[in-house]
Order: structure tokens, then C-alpha cells, then sequence
């Protein structure tokens, strides 16, 4: 007898230990991040920190603890919309709602461990959510984290010395473009001359390639190019193709998760 109650002692203690307010266990994505929502509306830093794996409470990219402490902050609720299940992973889409209204939408990285739910990622990036689930991308996808690549660096150099020339001999011949990017990126040309603005703006300054940043899981790059005082200038995006490289994005500012997975 004094064993079976030892058992479901400790069956009581774990359950309370890891059920929300209102006493919903996780056991399910949905039941997660309803019983998150519920916690962060009655205000419990240290109960919501419970919602999520260590990693992710601390995480250097889109910390829970900075999500959490935003949210009391700002006096949002949280509504899931809808979820995906692939084994131990799911990706739940939520609603935030600030008096009643919907003002933005997040993407919870969830994952199973001892048959409860927790938070192991989240951001605002609608196409992270497949490659988490087929295990091509992290919950917590960070860029910079990424190995450098020869053919990156390539690209880029190449990428900077025909800049110049892109920006200077186009103006009167709308045919250049397709001869300077011949070989070098593929699809039109003049959608390619739009989307390399931020690098032809900057093309008389002297420029070099800084870093590269590859992904393989998912066959996209980052090429990080700046001026001399090595302050960052332009960040180049790209997917890797059968018939070549093909751009993604073109910005200024930092390395940006976002720009990658457009």
C-alpha cells in the first residue's frame, strides 16, 4: 500500500509541476501554448518560464524570457490559430491580441519531452515552420552560426566586380544587364539589376567579402560584404539551384534570419 501511494504521490506532484493555471497539463501543443497564454495574462514570470526548454528561456536569438517579459510589458494575449504535429515536433500559429484586437502573429517552435509540450523557438517567419518539422532547421535558427563557403566567396567577389559596371553601362542599354549577370546569377536580369540596389549603391566605394554564411540543409547562403571601416554595408541572399545560384534578397543592417527563408 505505502508503495502504490508513493507512486501516485509523486504522479500528483509531477502533474501540478507541469500544468499550467488552471490546471491544464501540456500534452498537446495546442494545450501548451493555451495554458502559456493564461499564464503570461495572470502576470507569472517564473510560471511562464516553465513553458519552455532551457535552451530556448536564454537563447541569444528570441530569448523566451524577452518574449515573456514583452508581453507583460505591452499586456498582450496570446490565441493559437493552428497547429502541425510531426512526431515530437509542432509548430503552432498564434494570434496576438492587445485589447481584443489582433496585432501581429507568431510561430511556436514546440517540442515533446517526457510526454509534455514545451516552447523551444518561436519568431515571426511563415516558412520556417516545414523545415523545422522535417528536421531541416533548428527552433532556434541562428545564421551567423552557419560555416563559411568558397563558392559563397566566389559569388560575392564576382557579385562586387561587376557592380560597378552593372550600375554605370545599363543606362543606356537595357541589354547589359543580361551579359554582365550571364553566368554569374540566374533568372531575369532585370529583376536581378532591382534586387541588387543596395549593392549597386554601394559600388564605388571599395567593397570586399567579409564573411559567407552556408545552410546547407536547406541549399541557402548569406554573403556579408562591407567598405573599408568595416562597417556592414550590404548582405546578399541566396539559394543554391541545379542551373546556378539564384538571388533571394538584397539588404542593409544585419544578418537577418527573415531574409534568408523569404
Amino acid at each position: 500500500m505505502k508503495q502504490t501511494l508513493s507512486v501516485v504521490t509523486i504522479f500528483f506532484v509531477l502533474l501540478v509541476t507541469n500544468c499550467s493555471s488552471g490546471d491544464v497539463a501540456t500534452t498537446s501543443p495546442e494545450k501548451l501554448i493555451k495554458a502559456f497564454s493564461s499564464t503570461v495574462t495572470s502576470e507569472d514570470l517564473a510560471k511562464a518560464e516553465t513553458f519552455f526548454t532551457g535552451d530556448c528561456w536564454n537563447a541569444r536569438i528570441n530569448p523566451g524570457e524577452r518574449f515573456v517579459k514583452q508581453a507583460l510589458k505591452k499586456k498582450f494575449e496570446l490565441k493559437a490559430t493552428d497547429s502541425k504535429t510531426r512526431g515530437k515536433k509542432a509548430v503552432v500559429i498564434a494570434d496576438i491580441l492587445r485589447e481584443g484586437k489582433v496585432v501581429d502573429q507568431v510561430y511556436f517552435y514546440a517540442i515533446e519531452e517526457n510526454s509534455l509540450w514545451k516552447i523551444d523557438g518561436m519568431d515571426e517567419n511563415r516558412n520556417h515552420g516545414e523545415h523545422y518539422l522535417n528536421d531541416r532547421l533548428p527552433a532556434r535558427f541562428d545564421l551567423s552560426g552557419y560555416p563559411p563557403s568558397q563558392q559563397l566567396q566566389d559569388l560575392g567577389t564576382r557579385l562586387i566586380g561587376i557592380a560597378r559596371p552593372l550600375k554605370e553601362e545599363t543606362k543606356d542599354d537595357p541589354e547589359k544587364p543580361k551579359t554582365l549577370l550571364e553566368g554569374v546569377l540566374i533568372g531575369d536580369p532585370g529583376s536581378i539589376y532591382s534586387g541588387l540596389r543596395l549593392l549597386l549603391e554601394a559600388s564605388k566605394l571599395n567593397l570586399r567579402v567579409v564573411s559567407t554564411h552556408m545552410v546547407d540543409s536547406i541549399q541557402r547562403g548569406a554573403i556579408v560584404i562591407k567598405d573599408p571601416t568595416g562597417r556592414e554595408k550590404v548582405f546578399i541572399y541566396v539559394a543554391k539551384e541545379a542551373s546556378g545560384w539564384k538571388l533571394i534578397n538584397c539588404t542593409v543592417g544585419w544578418l537577418s534570419e527573415e531574409s534568408i527563408l523569404r
